[in-house]
């Protein structure tokens, strides 16, 4: 994002500085370009992002094979995904991946595409299947381009939607341990603990599985559990909850 608002102004700065106070009627095709480019970031700059969206889109048509068109598609991707207009701004995106395949920005062209599905993420009480678009989105960022800015961030983003897949599967998992569909609900939580083990969902997770295993009378399982529980999380609400339910058992059947 540094990038692009650098670019930005710098493209705007540039274009100022080559104004004066009379007005002029632009003689050649860059200096027509130059003034659509100039609407259309202070359009950006005012957060008229649809308007702007359409004169980026403008110059790409118009001038195709300008130095400026490939700007002018990113330009358009960032205003329309802003304005929340996904399907626009992948469009923009594919299209600037299309014509642009070297391009130096390319690693934000393939982080806008997380960021595009990111934020169409819906609560964990939903379909979470665009989750798993944008995690691999995310991941294919930072596996291409360790080394740019974007991949930190995108690292920041994957450990947001690991929590929210995390979130979604624990209440998948609790309904089926309340309907007492017992495998099911351990293969949930076991997936929570193999999957999204650094989540803070994965304690509680192994709390259910301990809860589950004394309900079915396999006790032993049930401590493999709780050690586990222990072992990665000693000072966890879940762990005391865990320890309690262990010593309840024992003292039941001393």
């Amino acid at each position: 994002m540094k990038k692009l608002i650098i670019i930005i102004l710098i493209s705007f700065f540039a274009v100022a500085n080559c104004s004066s106070n009379k007005l002029a009627v632009p003689k050649t095709e860059g200096e027509k370009l130059s003034i659509l480019y100039a609407d259309a970031l202070n359009k950006t700059k005012r957060k008229d992002y649809v308007d702007a969206a359409i004169i980026f889109e403008d110059i790409e048509r118009q001038y195709p094979y300008s130095s400026w068109a490939g700007q002018a598609q990113l330009m358009a991707a960032f205003c329309y995904m802003r304005s929340n207009m996904h399907d626009e701004s992948l469009d923009a995106i594919d299209r600037y991946l299309a014509l642009n395949p070297g391009s130096k920005d390319i690693d934000y062209a393939y982080y806008m595409i997380g960021v595009n599905y990111f934020n169409q993420i819906s609560d964990v009480q939903r379909d979470q299947s665009i989750s798993y678009v944008a995690l691999k989105s995310f991941n294919e960022v930072i596996n291409r381009f360790s080394e740019s800015d974007y991949a930190i961030d995108a690292a920041e983003k994957v450990k947001v939607i690991n929590d929210r897949l995390a979130g979604k599967e624990l209440n998948i998992a609790m309904q089926y341990q309340n309907d007492h569909q017992w495998v099911a609900a351990i293969n949930r939580y076991n997936n929570i603990t193999a999957n999204f083990g650094q989540t803070r969902y994965a304690a509680e997770a192994l709390h259910r599985l301990v809860e589950i295993y004394l309900t079915i009378g396999f006790v032993q399982q049930a401590e493999k559990y709780a050690a586990t529980l222990g072992y990665n999380y000693p000072d966890s609400y879940w762990y005391k909850a865990s320890y309690e339910l262990i010593n309840q058992e024992l003292k039941k059947n001393s």
